[in-house]
């Protein structure tokens, strides 16, 4: 699934990169990636920063979560973007839904 904000209507490199780390590596069911970016420009730590894909929401539900913790899931997903956070002008924050097919199915039940 492909998720674009109002305020972008085309995928940026990063968020490319984002979806092909994230598919390589964790094979999920669904992806989505939201760039938030346009909401925090006026965030004193994005003063001078020229790029407009700094913060990200993603969602991903996938079998590789299965009998990991919360936190170790997040971990993952760090590690697999590890470069592109540390980038500059790269990726400032990341907001994670890591869940297992099944969890979802739960979720979306309620």
């Amino acid at each position: 699934m492909t998720s674009i904000n109002s305020q972008q209507t085309e995928v940026g490199p990063m968020e490319q990169r984002i979806r092909w780390v994230i598919n390589e590596a964790l094979a999920p069911k669904d992806l989505e990636v939201e760039n938030e970016s346009h909401k925090h420009r006026h965030h004193v730590a994005m003063r001078g920063v020229e790029s407009t894909e700094t913060h990200f929401r993603v969602k991903i539900v996938s079998d590789k979560f299965d009998g990991l913790t919360l936190v170790k899931r997040h971990k993952e997903v760090y590690a697999l973007l590890k470069d592109e956070m540390e980038r500059e002008g790269g990726i400032h924050a990341l907001g994670l839904v890591t869940k297992t097919p099944e969890e979802m199915e739960v979720a979306e039940k309620k």
